[in-house]
């Protein structure tokens, strides 16, 4: 495609901003991707470029990490990118994007209802575990884990800078285990690494631009940005699904 190199490029932009701001804008770069490389071959380009920005990431966001809700995330997370990878080759995208889009929709509710009436449905013992899995399965189908874990990390009412870290370090986690599951199906190939290279310059820009942007933004702010995103992909989901 003569213009793959652009939507790449778009594609990589998102990503780096996502990484180092909000995130939660995982269908906002798929379907970027796709106009590149049709398919889930479009996964296998994103997943390697999500790694190098978690690494960086982490690096850069090494403080406040809230351990104690990574302990409770991880270990469910791996069944649900387990579980996502068995089901990767059989899914009805359609179907399953609108499911998610309704759940999506219906968990931001209960999150701005919860402002107003606070209930530990966030914070309870089983929480950590169904968002964990949640997170793991949808986002190896539909790079769609970012809304879910901003949910669940928000009310979790950490502040600023510990929701970032937490976030990257989880999300670092799981991008292994997709990676290893991509590699498994084929799916991170020659080609799909040449387009990862490609989107490099891009990648670099978005995530000095998203730095410099979260830097800027108060914990209210985020909370709306998060949410505005998270909105975004699920309206995404729901109305503009592709054939």
């Amino acid at each position: 495609m003569e213009w793959s190199w652009l939507f790449i490029s778009l594609a990589c932009l998102v990503t780096g901003f996502s990484k180092f701001s909000v995130g939660g804008l995982g269908l906002v770069i798929l379907p970027l991707m796709m106009l590149a490389f049709p398919g889930p071959e479009a996964l296998g380009v994103i997943v390697p470029l999500y790694l190098l920005t978690d690494f960086i990431a982490v690096l850069t966001y090494r403080k406040n990490i809230n351990w104690s809700v990574l302990a409770r995330l991880i270990p469910f997370g791996a069944v649900g990118v387990a579980l996502g990878t068995v089901v990767l080759g059989n899914i009805d995208a359609r179907t399953f994007m609108t499911v998610l889009g309704v759940l999506i929709f219906a968990l931001l509710g209960l999150s701005i209802w919860l402002d107003y009436r606070p209930l530990p449905i966030f914070t309870n013992r089983y929480a950590a575990s169904v968002a964990g899995m949640l997170c793991g399965f949808v986002g190896v189908l539909a790079n769609a884990a970012g809304p879910l874990m901003g949910l669940f990390l928000l009310e979790q009412k950490m502040e600023k800078s510990a929701y970032v870290a937490t976030r990257v370090w989880a999300f670092m986690t799981l991008n292994i285990m997709k990676l290893v599951g991509l590699v498994y199906l084929g799916l991170v190939n020659a080609e799909t690494l040449q387009g990862s290279a490609v989107g490099l310059p891009a990648l670099f820009i978005g995530m000095f631009f998203g730095y410099k942007f979260f830097a800027r933004i108060s914990p209210e702010q985020l909370k709306m940005i998060v949410r505005g995103a998270i909105s975004l992909s699920a309206a995404h989901m729901l109305f503009f699904k592709s054939n």
